[in-house]
């Protein structure tokens, strides 16, 4: 299915979220949730599959 015009508006804070995560400004955090979040709103048809599937990338490095 084509869900490119999809654009989640959380999208943006999630991923400088999950980068500030990575360069260790925030230490304390919980990974299940924010994918559990993630994956609630691309469930919903909130969010694209490139911007699930960019988000889960980044959230492996983790």
């Amino acid at each position: 299915m084509y869900d490119g015009h999809i654009y989640c508006r959380e999208y943006k804070d999630l991923k400088d979220q999950i980068i500030d995560i990575l360069n260790g400004e925030v230490e304390e955090y919980d990974i299940e949730s924010l994918t559990d979040h993630i994956q609630e709103l691309y469930d919903n048809g909130e969010m694209s599959s490139s911007q699930y599937d960019d988000l889960m990338r980044y959230v492996q490095d983790l």
